[in-house]
């Protein structure tokens, strides 16, 4: 399968996906200098919650828009009925502010439920304009809506706390105000004012049969990946939820940022092949990400687990250390294992339209995650909660995609899967055998050197990585006007 349609989208994108995820990384860490555990367990968890109200509310739609968008001719009709849909997702979350306070014990004062709806309104109808930007392969735009949240939002949080208060409505609030002036410059990009607009009875009836599948599953997936913080709140408190979130939310962030720099590209030249009846190139599509994927995961896991001391001792404030040093490489082994499930599995059976499937998937994965870390955090507090919530999402994510390989058609790349592994482990050893980083400038030098060592040995055993790596730079020379 070539390769270049892949590299030429996941470049573009590149800006959105790498920089929103890693300035968020950065804020996140910022956070444990501002906030004491429990305010930073309360910002953490909303920020966490606001997966689940999204995707209740609008989310689900935002995938039927991103899959169907294409087939409905009457483009004027169609976005009628989304500014409908987006007016009513954003009335629910200020219905699901109170529970989402409710879920790590709180009973809100009126500034804190004010904020909390406000940053869940603000972020469920930005992210779904980006997926709008997406649909369309406006990148430019796209790129703006990805970046407002964390640059504006976040960046806002900061400035709040520091100048006026540092506590969880401040922070709320000024994240809210952030995100809602990314939006209205969002809007302005697609030329889609905010309004009202129309129901239409005949599309929501077919994006309802396609999507209410994906609201249990997005429900599943949300218990699975951050259900836990609500099993260590009920045991540890709202103080023990920031002591796990730092560790548990850096390490799926970097998860997360990591798969999307394959997922965002691909989905779309996936649903191109299918929609022109080319359902082999569709799955080819998938399976390529996949290993693009796990080409990415597994020394992102290696480097984490070998220097995730001297980083968090560098950059995490002292009272959140002890418990982010063990989590953190735990959480992006977890957050790893879900996206290369996600991203191959959950696309996969929504390519061929068997959503039911997701669900399913995204159950066993709840249910597997839930019951380890109840039975972690019983036996060992908020590091046991990590530990048992991995082993449940290794234990679901391998039974999901057995299934997909066996059921619906997808293969694996097998041996190069087996060279990723190889390539991962000479570059772990080459990690262990040198000093521990002392200083800033160490850990960078120790990280850059393992790219290296990766690449260099991913090269050397895969002659299509130096085509691929050949057509990437030619790509950059055309579009910057670099002479090679």
């Amino acid at each position: 399968m070539k390769t270049g349609g892949l590299l030429r989208n996941t470049l573009l994108y590149l800006p959105a996906q790498l920089f929103a995820p890693l300035l968020q990384f950065i804020v996140t860490v910022v956070w444990t200098h501002l906030f004491d555990p429990a305010v930073y367990g309360v910002v953490a968890f909303v920020v966490a919650a606001q997966e689940l109200t999204g995707g209740l509310g609008l989310a689900w739609w935002s995938v039927y828009l991103l899959r169907f968008r294409q087939r409905h001719a009457d483009a004027a009709r169609f976005a009628a009925m989304d500014a409908r849909v987006v007016a009513g997702g954003v009335a629910s979350q200020v219905a699901f502010a109170a529970p989402t306070l409710a879920l790590v014990g709180l009973a809100p004062s009126p500034h804190l439920f004010a904020a909390t709806a406000a940053y869940l309104a603000s972020r469920a109808a930005l992210n779904h304009y980006g997926e709008v930007a997406r649909s369309n392969h406006r990148i430019g735009v796209y790129t703006l809506a990805q970046l407002s949240s964390p640059v504006l939002g976040s960046g806002l949080s900061i400035v709040a706390a520091i100048a006026l208060k540092a506590d969880a409505a401040t922070a709320l609030a000024a994240m809210a105000v952030g995100q809602t002036a990314g939006l209205a410059l969002t809007s302005i990009g697609l030329r889609r004012p905010l309004r009202l607009g129309r129901f239409d009875a005949a599309i929501f009836r077919e994006a309802r049969q396609f999507a209410l599948p994906l609201i249990f599953s997005g429900l599943f997936a949300w218990a699975a990946s951050n259900g836990v913080r609500v099993l260590v709140g009920a045991g540890e408190g709202v103080a023990g939820v920031g002591l796990f979130s730092v560790g548990w939310g850096l390490g799926q962030r970097l998860a997360a940022m990591l798969a999307s720099l394959c997922a965002v590209a691909s989905f779309p030249l996936a649903v191109d092949r299918l929609e022109a009846g080319d359902r082999d190139g569709a799955l080819g599509q998938v399976s390529l990400n996949g290993a693009l994927m796990f080409g990415l995961m597994t020394p992102a896991a290696v480097g984490v687990a070998e220097l995730a001391g001297p980083f968090v001792r560098l950059a995490v404030a002292q009272q959140f250390q002890a418990q982010t040093i063990v989590i953190l490489p735990l959480a992006v082994v977890a957050g790893a294992a879900r996206a290369l499930r996600v991203h191959t599995g959950d696309q996969t059976a929504l390519l061929v339209r068997r959503t039911r499937s997701m669900t399913i998937f995204n159950l066993i994965d709840a249910v597997a995650a839930l019951a380890g870390g109840a039975v972690g955090e019983h036996f060992g507090g908020v590091v046991g909660a990590a530990v048992g919530c991995l082993a449940g999402t290794l234990v679901g994510s391998t039974a999901a995609m057995a299934f997909v390989v066996a059921r619906m058609g997808l293969r694996l790349p097998l041996s190069a899967l087996a060279g990723v592994l190889a390539a991962s482990a000479v570059m772990g050893v080459g990690l262990r055998l040198v000093p521990a980083p002392i200083g800033a400038l160490d850990l960078a030098a120790q990280i850059l050197a393992g790219v290296f060592v990766y690449g260099a040995t991913i090269l050397v055993l895969f002659p299509q990585a130096r085509r691929v790596a050949r057509t990437g730079f030619a790509f950059l020379a055309e579009r910057f006007g670099t002479d090679r």
